[in-house]
C-alpha cells in the first residue's frame, strides 16, 4: 500500500533500520498520529536499541510454557476422525498466524509508542482437546484425540485458561474452558468487588447476549447466578457479599456450521472477554498460585494503606493498563516478583478501573501530599513500581517509586528487585 509520508516522519525515518522503515507503510492512522506527536530524531535511535529482535519480541510476549500445550506426546497424537483433522490442521496454522500478528504488532507499538490491544495475543498454545482411543472413547492412554484446545492470554505456568473447539452433530461447538464429560468447564471470573462483577454483567448483556451466545454464570458452589449491572451498581455488591464466593464461573458457548466460522467465534468470544479482563486475568492467576498478589481497587483500597501494623515485609504495587504495550512486556517479571518474594504482598493497580483513592492518597504521597504534582513531575509512565514498607510502627508508608520514560524501554526486573531488597529488606 502506498501512503504520502510527512516531512516529519521522512526525516525521523532517515535514522530508522531498513526494517523499520518498511514497517512504516503498514502502520494505522492512531499509530501514525502517536508517532507524529512522540517519536523524534533524538529518541528514534534509543527506541530502536529496546525494541529487540523478533524472536526476543516472541519470548517476551509468549512466555508461558507446560501442560500439554508444550508436551510432544500430546502434539503427537492424532485426529480421531476428518472433522477433527480438519479442525487441528486450521487451528494450528491459525495459532501461528497469530503469534506472528502479535510480533509484529507490538514491534509497531514499540515503535511508535502506541499502546493497545493485540489481537495476536488471544491464544498462547493450542493442543487437543480430548485424548482418545480410536474409536472415539476417552482414554488417558489413547492415542488419538478428538476436539481442540486454546490456551489463552492470561494463563500462567498451572494456572490454565482455555477455550475449546469440539466437533458435533452439523458442525462445531466452541466454548470457554475445557471438555469435560460432553461439558465445558467454563472460565473462572474474580468477582470480589463491584467493579469486575458488573463489567462481567455488562460484557454478557452487551456483547455475548447479542451475538447468540449459550450463557450461564454459576457461583462457587455451582448455584446459577443472575447478574444486573444496573442494580450491582446500586447495590455495590460483589460475589462475596451476595454469598457466591470470590469467584463465579461464566460458561459462554456457541454452534457454528464451519471451522472457519468456529475459530471467527472462538476469537470474538476472547477478544470480548480480554478487552475487559486480560491484564487481571493474568495477575489472578499469579495470586492463585503463590498467594500473595492481588486486585486493588477503590473499595478495597483501605485494606491495603491503612494505619495498622502489617505481618507482611511490605507492599509492592504495580501499576498498569489493559492495553499498556509496555505491560504487555512486563507480566513474567510480575509473575517471578511473586514467585521469589512470598512474604512481600503485591497488588496491580489497573490504571483502567475507578481508583479516586489510589490518586489521592498514593500520587499525594509520591508528590510530597500533592497528587497534581506527581502528576506534572512523574519521570516514568506505566508500568510503574511503587514500595510502601512498614515503619517503626509497622505501618506502611511511602518509601520509593520506579518507573522510565515513554520512549525508555520498560521497567527492569533487576531495578524492581533492588527496590524491595533496598526497602523491605533492610536488615
Amino acid at each position: 500500500m502506498s501512503i504520502e509520508l510527512t516531512e516529519h516522519e521522512r526525516t525521523v525515518m532517515a535514522k530508522m533500520t531498513p526494517q523499520h522503515q518498511q514497517l512504516m507503510t503498514e502502520l494505522t492512522p492512531n499509530e501514525r498520529k502517536s508517532f507524529e506527536k512522540n517519536v523524534n530524531v533524538d529518541n528514534i535511535e534509543k527506541i530502536q536499541s529496546w525494541i529487540g529482535t523478533d524472536e526476543e519480541i516472541e519470548a517476551i510476549l509468549f512466555w508461558v510454557k507446560g501442560g500439554k500445550f508444550d508436551d510432544p506426546a500430546w502434539q503427537g497424537l492424532t485426529p480421531v476422525d476428518v472433522s477433527t483433522k480438519m479442525l487441528w490442521e486450521k487451528a494450528k496454522s491459525h495459532y501461528q498466524e497469530l503469534r506472528a500478528l502479535a510480533v509484529r504488532m507490538q514491534r509497531r507499538s514499540d515503535l511508535t509508542l502506541f499502546s493497545q490491544l493485540n489481537p495476536g495475543l488471544l491464544f498462547n498454545g493450542v493442543a487437543p482437546a480430548i485424548r482418545c482411543d480410536q474409536g472415539g472413547a476417552p482414554s488417558d492412554q489413547g492415542g488419538f484425540f478428538k476436539g481442540i484446545e486454546f490456551r489463552l492470554v492470561g494463563s500462567i505456568d498451572q494456572a490454565i485458561d482455555s477455550l475449546s473447539i469440539l466437533p458435533a452433530e452439523g458442525g462445531y461447538q466452541v466454548g470457554f474452558g475445557s471438555a469435560k464429560e460432553g461439558n465445558f468447564t467454563g472460565i473462572s471470573v474474580y468477582g470480589a468487588d463491584n467493579y469486575s462483577l458488573t463489567q462481567l454483567a455488562q460484557l454478557i448483556d452487551r456483547r455475548y447476549s447479542k451475538m447468540g451466545f449459550d450463557l450461564a454464570v454459576k457461583s462457587e458452589s455451582g448455584q446459577d447466578v443472575v447478574l444486573d449491572a444496573r442494580e450491582l451498581r446500586k447495590s455495590n455488591g460483589n460475589s462475596v457479599s451476595l454469598g457466591w464466593g470470590r469467584f463465579v464461573t461464566l460458561f459462554s458457548s456457541k454452534k457454528v456450521a464451519s471451522v472457519d466460522e468456529a475459530l471467527s467465534t472462538a476469537g470474538q468470544m476472547v477478544t470480548f472477554f480480554y478487552d475487559r479482563f486480560g491484564l487481571e486475568r493474568e495477575s489472578i492467576n499469579i495470586g492463585k498460585m503463590f498467594g500473595n498478589f492481588y486486585i486493588l481497587r477503590d473499595e478495597n483500597f483501605d485494606e491495603y494503606v491503612n494505619d495498622k501494623p502489617v505481618k507482611e515485609k511490605g507492599l509492592v504495587m504495580l501499576t498498569a493498563t489493559l492495553v499498556c504495550r509496555r505491560c504487555r512486556r512486563e507480566m513474567e517479571a510480575f509473575r517471578d516478583l511473586a514467585r521469589d518474594f512470598r512474604d512481600v504482598k503485591f497488588a496491580l493497580v489497573n490504571l483502567n478501573s475507578p481508583l479516586f483513592k489510589f490518586y489521592e492518597r498514593v500520587f499525594g504521597d509520591m508528590g510530597g501530599g500533592n497528587a497534581d504534582e506527581f502528576r506534572k513531575n512523574a519521570a516514568g509512565v506505566t508500568p510503574f513500581t511503587i514500595v510502601y514498607a512498614p515503619d517503626a510502627n509497622g505501618v506502611l508508608k511511602f518509601a520509593e517509586y520506579y518507573g522510565t520514560g515513554k520512549s525508555d524501554a520498560s521497567p527492569e526486573p533487576s531495578e524492581q528487585v533492588r527496590l524491595i531488597k533496598k526497602h523491605l529488606f533492610k536488615s
